[in-house]
């Protein structure tokens, strides 16, 4: 899934993807509306929870009203990370950034095998998510290729030098706060 805006021109910019058992929207309870959309991206499992029924388990259970405020703000980091990321790096340093991000945060859901996982977006999805266009994508992702850093077949992405990806899009995995998660999912990183 992915949450994303469209101008008046019909120009998507994407905001933030939500990788399986994400939760979406959680803060929502507090506005009238939103200014965004959330679409699919690929096959979907949706479950819908009730503002209500959040704020009642939020009164009877201190510590899933904890973790409600820890997704809410895991969500607002990511997207000040992503704000950086389109405002401050080069299209190839955007793209290896994002790769980045989706490896560990399928790999703390248990999504990946290794330092491999399942892409099912586009060039243009990932385009959207970076503010560049479909062009730059591709030269980006080839650029990634020529370094040595991934491959890419079909929907499938196999970071092959891990160290060397992270050096290049300047990551560093603590603003994705999993530093409670189980050990054993960052190994590696």
């Amino acid at each position: 899934m992915r949450r994303y805006r469209t101008n008046v021109d019909g120009k998507v910019q994407t905001l933030n993807f939500h990788v399986p058992g994400d939760f979406c929207n959680l803060h929502t309870n507090l506005a009238q509306s939103i200014e965004y959309s959330i679409g699919t991206v690929g096959p979907a499992v949706i479950a819908y929870i009730p503002h209500d029924r959040i704020e009642e388990i939020s009164r009877q259970n201190p510590r899933l009203a904890r973790t409600f405020n820890w997704l809410a703000f895991n969500e607002f980091s990511i997207l000040q990370e992503w704000l950086f990321n389109v405002g401050s790096r080069p299209s190839p340093q955007r793209l290896a950034h994002l790769l980045c991000e989706l490896l560990i945060r399928l790999r703390a859901a248990g999504l990946t095998d290794g330092h491999h996982f399942y892409l099912p977006l586009s060039q243009a999805q990932l385009g959207e998510a970076m503010g560049i266009t479909i062009v730059h994508t591709n030269r980006s992702m080839g650029q990634l290729r020529k370094e040595g850093l991934l491959t890419l077949e079909g929907r499938k992405v196999d970071v092959t030098n891990w160290p060397g990806l992270k050096k290049y899009a300047d990551f560093d995995v603590r603003y994705l706060h999993l530093d409670n998660t189980e050990p054993s999912l960052i190994k590696g990183l």
